[in-house]
């Protein structure tokens, strides 16, 4: 990036996420220049996938963008829209919501002084603006501000820290307007010449519920295993925002 054209960020961790964090107020106003910033901010296009050449992480959980501002709505005290870095491609997605950078809106809202904390904890109102959806984010809070420092352990994070808890209002038709997009719980879904019994499920994400036995793996699969079959045949692609579900049932 131009260093003539500097913009004020924070690089935070939110679950098992991180991003680049924004204040709408320090961007274009025209948000078709959104795009070129945020590929160079995040090192893509890279096409060896490292994005050395930026903050990004090299895989799509470590390459994406938040932007947060003050809202208008009475019954919201944050507006926060969700940005995915494609990592090789030159490409952003503003269609979905991301849950881990969600639970890191609160506290930078608090420490960057859009929200003054409460003393124990502080709730902040957050409207999404991508799935226009509102969510509560209930943490640790102190007369200076978020406190950090607990016992609270995520599976695949090092270390632990405060609790943040995220309640979701309505989550249901985030993308699609429907719980249910299909109107059925479960059905077959044939791509590619591979057929699948699968729950498709629109509940602050759409997303597709698969058993981890149909796809050859266990549902205790870490994600380099899953990754890696996901690759192989016959299932040679990546299933982006999928569950892999290892009980008998759905």
């Amino acid at each position: 990036m131009d260093m003539k054209n500097r913009l004020p960020a924070v690089f935070m961790r939110g679950g098992t996420s991180k991003a680049l964090m924004f204040h709408l107020r320090d961007l274009p106003a025209d948000r078709n220049e959104w795009k070129d910033l945020f590929l160079r901010a995040m090192g893509s296009p890279d096409p060896y996938g490292r994005q050395l050449n930026g903050m990004g992480g090299g895989i799509s959980s470590l390459s994406k963008v938040c932007v947060i501002a003050p809202s208008a709505r009475a019954d919201a005290d944050i507006d926060y829209t969700f940005v995915q870095v494609a990592v090789r491609d030159a490409q952003i997605d503003m269609s979905g919501n991301c849950g881990n950078m969600l639970s890191a809106i609160g506290p930078f809202a608090v420490d960057e002084y859009l929200v003054v904390p409460e003393m124990g904890h502080t709730t902040v109102r957050i409207f999404n603006t991508n799935t226009s959806k509102l969510v509560h984010a209930r943490f640790p809070t102190d007369a200076e501000g978020t406190v950090y420092g607990g016992n609270c352990i995520i599976p695949g994070v090092a270390g632990s820290g405060a609790p943040i808890r995220l309640d979701f209002l309505d989550p249901g038709g985030a993308t699609t307007g429907k719980l249910l997009p299909t109107g059925i719980p479960s059905e077959q879904l044939k791509v590619d010449g591979v057929e699948l019994e699968v729950s498709m499920i629109d509940a602050g994400n759409a997303c597709v519920f698969v058993r981890a036995e149909d796809l050859g793996v266990l549902g205790t699969a870490l994600p380099a295993q899953i990754s890696g079959a996901a690759r192989s045949p016959p299932l040679a692609r990546e299933y982006s925002h999928s569950c892999i579900y290892a009980n008998e049932d759905f």
